[in-house]
């Protein structure tokens, strides 16, 4: 065992929702502005978090896949001055997405966007979900394959895994059906392990938590919009402006993680 490990501490963000023109969209809220506001509020109360290593991105930084949005969300982001680990949503483009966030990741392949990040005590492996042109999400088996191959080395660390789609059921009927398509294929994947694994994700915009066998998975609010939760199975499709927020990881053994509500309103 590892004596008086010092506790690793991560930003989680999700779901921005940038696209090329602001002005052009019929969207009723300025996703650039959101971010920016939520960053501007980070930095503004930073030394409260202490330890900060890096910032957990679980997907859809853009809404239309364009260069401009990866662009402005890089920006906006590096202002943080921390490793950005993200892994892209259903709304993301790859390639556009890689030539602004793999910088401060090892891309584990030229097709997909998996990677692994590591601190002293804190393993965290980033799997692409996307399937492009669908909203479900799947893990291909050369994710999976990954990550078979990093639990089966022996470590001490804690784990984190990151993915956008959730691989449990939220209770909202449109967004469960456009999850995670293979839970069943991760769960077995992530029993090779000697230890539970922390699953962090997105997708729902808002906060959800579940258990994937004895593995705790939660989900991140949206920087800028939420859905209401409503079981109803003609329930509207529609989002809200607010609450929104982030949230912040203690990655320790008996660490925590804990949503932190913001109010994005122009």
């Amino acid at each position: 065992m590892l004596k008086n490990k010092l506790m690793s501490g991560f930003l989680h963000l999700s779901d921005f929702h940038l696209v090329e023109d602001e002005t052009a969209s019929s969207r009723a809220f300025n996703a650039k502005y959101i971010l920016k506001n939520t960053v501007d509020k980070i930095l503004g109360k930073k030394e409260d978090f202490g330890n900060l290593d890096g910032v957990i991105i679980t997907g859809d930084i853009s809404d239309d896949g364009s260069k401009a949005s990866y662009s402005d969300a890089y920006d906006i982001l590096k202002e943080l001055n921390l490793p950005l680990l993200a892994i892209p949503g259903n709304h993301d483009l790859r390639q556009p997405m890689m030539n602004y966030f793999a910088k401060d990741i090892d891309i584990q392949s030229s097709e997909f966007f998996d990677w692994v990040y590591e601190t002293s005590d804190t393993l965290i492996i980033g799997l692409d979900t996307l399937v492009e042109g669908q909203n479900h999400g799947m893990l291909q088996s050369e994710s999976l394959n990954l990550l078979i191959e990093k639990l089966n080395q022996p470590t001490e660390k804690n784990i984190i895994l990151a993915i956008h789609h959730p691989p449990i059921n939220t209770g909202i009927p449109f967004m469960d059906e456009i999850g995670l398509k293979n839970s069943d294929e991760l769960l077995e994947c992530l029993n090779v392990a000697n230890q539970p694994i922390r699953i962090l994700c997105g997708h729902v915009h808002g906060i959800y938590q579940g258990s994937l066998g004895i593995h705790s998975v939660v989900t991140a609010p949206s920087t800028c919009t939420r859905f209401s939760f409503n079981r109803r199975v003609n329930a509207p499709k529609g989002f809200k402006l607010f609450p929104t927020g982030f949230a912040y990881l203690d990655t320790s053994s008996n660490g925590f993680w804990t949503p932190l509500i913001t109010s994005n309103r122009q």
